[in-house]
Order: C-alpha cells, then sequence, then structure tokens
C-alpha cells in the first residue's frame, strides 16, 4: 500500500526545501525509512569490527566505506 500523507508529498516534492526543513524536524520519506534502518545496522555492525580489531571506538564522523578500507588494512597486518 502506498502511503500518500502530506509529509511524504511533500518530501518527494522536487523543491528540496521540504525535505531539508521536515527532516530536521524529524520526519522521513516512508519508502526510506526502511533503507536507512539496513544502513545504520550495517554501520553498527561494522563499527563493532572495528571496536574489534582496533580496541578503540570508530570515529562518529566516519561512513560505511571508510570502515571497511579500515578494516581492511588491519587485516592485512
Amino acid at each position: 500500500m502506498k502511503k500518500s500523507g502530506y509529509m511524504d508529498r511533500a518530501l518527494r516534492a522536487s523543491d528540496p526545501r521540504f525535505a531539508r526543513v521536515l527532516g530536521k524536524l524529524g520526519y522521513k520519506r516512508s519508502d526510506m525509512a526502511a533503507q536507512a534502518e539496513i544502513q545504520q545496522d550495517e554501520l553498527t555492525s561494522l563499527r563493532a569490527e572495528y571496536q574489534r580489531l582496533y580496541e578503540k571506538r570508530a570515529y562518529h564522523g566516519w561512513d560505511a566505506e571508510e570502515l571497511r578500507a579500515k578494516i581492511a588494512d588491519k587485516a592485512d597486518e
């Protein structure tokens, strides 16, 4: 079933101001929420792997690609 609430329609609009303002208020597109949850789970598991290998916590600003690269560097050693 497709959601067609006001917030979903506003977030899909071609004007990016809607997405920026509503995103700051905590609204997310319904079709993007599941994908964001999967990405967050992946990032959490990568951070746990980094912490296991390096025995310190990962920098919060690193994305999944950078964490994978650092984990691969440690695995090469």
